[in-house]
């Protein structure tokens, strides 16, 4: 899938966080961070940002779009929502 729009096209990478609560909270339940981050798979030409394929960034996470494709899930993000990259 090629990405337009300005949009890239990413794979979120999932980090699991264990932390103790002092609250009572159901075993299931798992906090969710404002912001993750992301493998860029591909970007549309008319993007202004300079990423690089395979580069990883830090997106708002409640913006990531989830599209299903042929039985298959792609993430696409606006580029106004990349907070940075990592090096």
């Amino acid at each position: 899938m090629k990405p337009f729009n300005r949009h890239l096209l990413i794979q979120p990478i999932a980090k699991e966080t264990e932390q103790e609560s002092f609250v009572l909270v159901p075993d299931n339940y798992k906090p969710v961070s404002p912001y993750i981050s992301a493998k860029v798979l591909d970007f549309a030409d008319d993007c202004k940002l300079n990423v690089k394929k395979d580069q990883t960034i830090i997106i708002d996470n409640s913006m990531v779009q989830q599209v299903e494709i042929n039985r298959e899930t792609k993430f696409l993000i606006l580029e106004n929502y990349v907070m940075g990259a990592l090096d």
